[in-house]
């Protein structure tokens, strides 16, 4: 049973589309996770405090969230290539803005900048992995696209930690002070940069079959649509009120070092990554439905306790849950979505699960900066506990119990 559950991870068994997008995921996920590590602590020593993270974040989220249904439509009629290298193109601009201005109108502006190149990446993986992997590979070509996220922020991860204290040695100045990181993020927006090399070979869209053009005039399966955008709707909301806020929380709250800090996220992903690899199987083996909610549920109670006690151990085992989660049950839902539409639906599915996903966590991480600054990170961390279990509760209302695959 457990030897099924891994295959399918041969990459040689992928056409050369899905190769150099693996070889995208990359750069663009390096360029990303050290952002992500990094930036908000940068803001800290700007002189900013966690509500104005949480614009910047929500305005990211937001952006996304605004260009995703017009891109789902036009990468369905016009292919998923131009989007792809406008999401690098727009990352590297963001980037390289975020790192040279401190104003905060323009810090904004080049978050906004950088959220639609986000929205373009979220929306075209899943239905660019589904078109270029033959069906029974679906749900494995996006766990190897999910692992090679998780490899990649892993690598960052805990270097990334390292690189203000190396800035630091190099420059003479101290970690206390901005420039360091800025030093350090400037790495980030290179390997934005690179990202659009491996596109450039890429075919722009694979042919149209019959099926596909015959599936075209079904009708248009408006329930499920909406509910994946509500699911992940619930889920954003989850995401905004607590993961931009876990590095800070670390650092102010249980005075954790920036290398600790990289460590921490460094071995979450260690351990969430196998359980991103056997997804997949373990869907086939119980159901979409039997590992969806249970486990989502166990997540919500994880991030909802987190803030309760200022304890570095119990903090680190219950984000560790948190992640394990995570893994097991997002590829799980991508796949289910996927494979419950027809082809001509693909995009416009993802754009409505990344507009919800990311319009909710935009207003979740300007809900989240100023719940912080009043209350402390407890009421943010119980809001996003809530919110993951909303989006467990609405799969299980609506799809009610889903049977297992048969083993192949």
């Amino acid at each position: 049973m457990f030897k099924n559950w891994f295959a399918g991870f041969d990459l040689r068994e992928y056409n050369p589309n899905v190769q150099r997008f693996y070889l995208f995921a990359i750069p663009i996920f390096s360029g990303m996770a050290l952002f992500m590590l990094l930036y908000n602590l940068y803001l800290i020593r700007l002189g900013y405090q966690e509500d104005f993270i949480g614009q910047m974040i929500g305005l990211f989220s937001l952006s996304s969230g605004l260009v995703a249904i017009p891109t789902g439509y036009l990468s369905d009629r016009f292919g998923r290539k131009p989007f792809l290298i406008g999401a690098s193109l727009s990352l590297t601009v963001s980037h390289l803005g975020l790192c040279f201005v401190t104003d905060p109108i323009m810090l904004l502006v080049f978050s906004f900048v950088g959220g639609a190149g986000g929205g373009f990446i979220f929306v075209s993986f899943i239905p660019f992995l589904a078109e270029n992997a033959a069906p029974e590979r679906r749900g494995q070509a996006i766990a190897i696209w999910m692992s090679i996220g998780v490899i990649t922020r892993m690598v960052v991860n805990l270097i990334g930690g390292t690189l203000p204290g190396l800035m630091s040695y190099f420059t003479g100045t101290s970690t206390d002070l901005p420039e360091p990181f800025q030093y350090a993020l400037l790495f980030g927006a290179a390997c934005s940069l690179i990202s659009i090399f491996p596109l450039l070979g890429m075919q722009s869209q694979p042919p149209e079959s019959k099926a596909d053009s015959d599936e075209e005039n079904a009708p248009v399966p408006y329930k499920n649509l909406a509910t994946f955008g509500a699911i992940s709707a619930f889920r954003g909301l989850a995401m905004g009120l607590s993961f931009p806020f876990f590095n800070v929380f670390f650092q102010e709250e249980l005075n954790t070092a920036t290398a600790v800090i990289g460590t921490v996220f460094f071995a979450s992903m260690v351990v969430g990554l196998p359980f991103t690899v056997s997804a997949p199987g373990m869907a086939r083996r119980f159901g979409p439905t039997l590992t969806i909610v249970p486990l989502r549920t166990l997540g919500a109670v994880a991030l909802g306790m987190m803030g309760l006690w200022l304890d570095f151990p119990l903090a680190v085992a219950f984000f560790m849950i948190s992640t394990v989660v995570e893994s097991l049950t997002t590829p799980t839902e991508m796949t289910f979505a996927t494979n419950s539409l027809s082809r001509p639906y693909w995009g416009r599915m993802q754009s409505l699960r990344v507009t919800g996903f990311q319009c909710l966590s935009a207003i979740g991480s300007i809900w989240a900066g100023l719940l912080i600054v009043e209350h402390g990170y407890w009421a943010a961390f119980a809001l996003a506990g809530l919110a993951r279990l909303g989006s467990a509760l609405v799969f299980l209302i609506v799809f009610g119990y889903e049977k297992a695959q048969p083993e192949s």
